[in-house]
């Protein structure tokens, strides 16, 4: 890990706690019943009393920007996990994660997801609509289909956010989905991008 940046005010405990509870789970393997066990025992994480708070990490920064902020990266165990940061409001496209499983718990505030598989049966427009969820601090949505999308919103138009995801490797590159002129949604390839590696003592 790289040194630890003094403008991402984030304690070891917490984030050896968050590694702790992926890294026991993941030696039972990354089945889907797997994955939602590592999704359960992660809630706990939300009600620390040392758990990062949306409005803590943006005095370091602009509370106007979307920002992803790499917490720990494990590629020879088969994860990773990023802190993001929502400013009110704001809004994803519908977009995958490049076939890793993953989980994305709410820390503060509050997210609606709308969840969708790719669909490319005959006469679909490309994505098929299967659920959304109105996660609040403590709730978790998970996913283990290599087919899934979403997109993720801000519920609050004046207050930021702050949520952890943890996926099963690096999300180094994922798509995105607008729909053209007939309807159907195609994907356009992204790189990710990362706001600040946080190197903390301990991980």
């Amino acid at each position: 890990m790289s040194d630890t940046l003094d403008t991402l005010p984030i304690g070891p405990g917490w984030a050896r706690a968050v590694c702790d509870i992926v890294e026991r789970q993941l030696a039972g393997g990354t089945s889907a019943s797997a994955i939602e066990a590592m999704r359960s025992r992660l809630l706990e994480l939300a009600f620390r009393a040392d758990c990062p708070q949306a409005d803590s990490l943006y005095a370091a920064g602009d509370v106007s920007r979307y920002s992803r902020h790499q917490l720990v990266a494990e590629p020879d165990i088969g994860y990773s996990c990023l802190l993001i940061q929502w400013p009110a409001g704001h809004a994803t496209p519908l977009h995958d994660h490049d076939g890793l499983w993953g989980i994305e718990l709410v820390l503060d505030g509050a997210l609606q997801v709308e969840e969708f598989r790719k669909d490319e049966s005959p006469g679909s427009d490309g994505l098929a609509h299967a659920r959304t969820l109105v996660l609040g601090v403590g709730d978790a949505a998970a996913f283990a289909d290599p087919r899934y999308v979403h997109r993720c919103r801000n519920l609050s138009a004046r207050k930021p956010a702050l949520s952890l995801h943890v996926y099963g490797g690096l999300l180094e590159r994922f798509n995105t989905f607008e729909p053209d002129v007939a309807g159907r949604y195609q994907p356009s390839r992204y790189v990710t991008r990362l706001d600040s590696v946080a190197g903390l003592a301990g991980i």
